[in-house]
Order: C-alpha cells, then structure tokens, then sequence
C-alpha cells in the first residue's frame, strides 16, 4: 500500500502580537511511521478474520483512518520503500526492483523533516541501499536519518543484526527482533520528549514476511491448526502444508500487533498522543 501524505503549508496575515501568541500554542507534531511487510488487509481482527488476533490494531483502527482501498504501483519491498519516501514512481527513480540503490541526489522525507527542524530516526529494515543486505549503510546513504539502528535487509527475527549510528561494528537485537525493536522505539521517543524538536521516526519491524516457522511458540499456540480456516480454493494435498504455514503466518502477525501494540501505548504514556501523527 502506497501513501502519499502531503504538507501543506498555509499562509496567513496576522497582525505582530497576535502571530506571537499563536507561536507560541502551536507544537508541531510528531510522525511515527510504523511499517511492516507483507502483512495482508485481510489478515486482522477489524477486517472481518475471526481467525487472527490483532487486539491492538483493532482498538487503535476504531480512533484512525482505514484506508479499504489503496492501491500500490510497486507492491514490493524496495519499490515500495522508495516511492514511500521520495514520493515519485518507481519508474522516475528506477527503483523498480529489489536490492536496488536509492540514489544520494534523491531528496527524501527525513531530508525535508530535518530541514523544518524535525530530529528524525530510523529503526529495523531498510533495504535501499543495494550494497549487501547485511552491510552497512553508511551514514551519507541514509536519505537523512540521524539515529539509527538498521540494517538492509534480514528477516532472521531471532537473531537480527543491525549497525548503531556511527559504529561499523554488527550488532544484534536482544530476543525476537519486533519486540526490541519497539522498545528502542519507545525508548527514542521517551528521551525525545525532553527536547524542544518534534521528532520523525520510522519503526520497520519486519514481520509479517516469512519465514514463518520462527515465531515464538506461544504465539503459534495461539493458532492451533484445527482451528483455522482454510481458503476453499487450497487443494487437498496442500492443506496441511498451508495449515502450518498460515499459523505461523497468524502468529506474526500478533507479534506484529503487540509490537505495535507496545509503541501505540508509550505514545501515551509520554502525553504526546493527541501531537502525534501514526
């Protein structure tokens, strides 16, 4: 799904005092763009799945606005991720593929951001670069992000690797990556509420993409095989090949939602819920 959010800026003559006054009610918000991969619309409680659980999203779907019919021109990762941030076609940037270089000269979201002095961060996945996916993304190919905890691309949510700011050095995210990746988020936005700056931050778990096999064990227990419902149109010899393959898929994809979960709750926590675009 591809989504172009656009800023407006209006402006309108006020007299001296009265523009002074209004500078200073006015607190620019916050952008927290969470974003996960092949994740399907119909995968979630508040689609109609009875199957799946997704308390989080469906609490947080009845305060946000559900997009039932987006349309991508790029549906896939790279293609997707470029057009997300310099939103231009896939065909302008010849960003069409996977593992392709988002080019420096490209002006990106973050660049905008920090130019209207926005601090800005990105956690988890990237996968713009082109030069490995598990190299480093050195710090002049990152499109304007100053913190960072990332990594091209891997989908070992076990034992994630990612580079932290400067250090060239590999690291790893403690436990199942889409869980320390929100706590890093929310430890990035409790320390950003003590600055004046309105903070971007982009939190990319990963998770749904497969594999699918690695989610922890109690979530798959959450999805006993039995009770699961199958498309009709899935073959007999496939059924039980699919049943194991969709509780491991549904398991993800409460991950997912209790990461996500975990980031909709220290928004509030911290009082920055109603400045806070998600």
């Amino acid at each position: 799904m591809n989504i172009k959010i656009l800023l407006l800026s209006v402006v309108i003559f006020f007299p001296p005092s009265l523009r002074s006054q209004e500078k200073n009610k006015t607190k620019r918000p916050n952008v927290v763009y969470i974003l996960t991969d092949q994740w399907r619309a119909s995968a979630l409680g508040y689609a109609g799945n009875p199957d799946v659980k997704t308390p989080n999203l469906d609490k947080f779907s009845k305060a946000a606005v559900n997009f039932t019919n987006a349309v991508s021109v790029a549906p896939v990762c790279t293609p997707h991720r470029a057009a997300l941030m310099t939103g231009r076609y896939p065909t302008t940037t010849g960003m069409f593929l996977n593992d392709l270089h988002l080019p420096e000269e490209e002006l990106c979201m973050a660049e905008i951001f920090k130019t209207a002095g926005y601090d800005t961060g990105y956690l988890g996945k990237w996968h713009l670069d082109g030069h490995g996916r598990l190299n480093n993304v050195a710090p002049e190919r990152r499109q304007g992000f100053d913190y960072w905890k990332a990594l091209e691309c891997s989908h070992n949510y076990n034992k994630m690797p990612y580079y932290e700011n400067q250090d060239p050095q590999m690291k790893y995210w403690d436990g199942f990556s889409p869980f320390a990746i929100a706590e890093d988020a929310n430890n990035y936005m409790a320390e950003q509420t003590k600055k004046d700056n309105p903070f971007l931050l982009f939190v990319s778990i990963a998770t749904p993409h497969f594999p699918h096999n690695n989610a922890p064990q109690k979530y798959k227990d959450l999805y006993p095989k039995s009770e699961l419902t199958l498309a009709p149109n899935v073959p007999e010899e496939w059924k039980d090949a699919t049943l194991k393959e969709l509780q491991g898929y549904y398991a993800q994809c409460t991950v997912s939602d209790e990461a996500i979960g975990s980031i909709l709750n220290k928004i509030k926590e911290l009082d920055i819920w109603e400045n806070t675009i998600i």
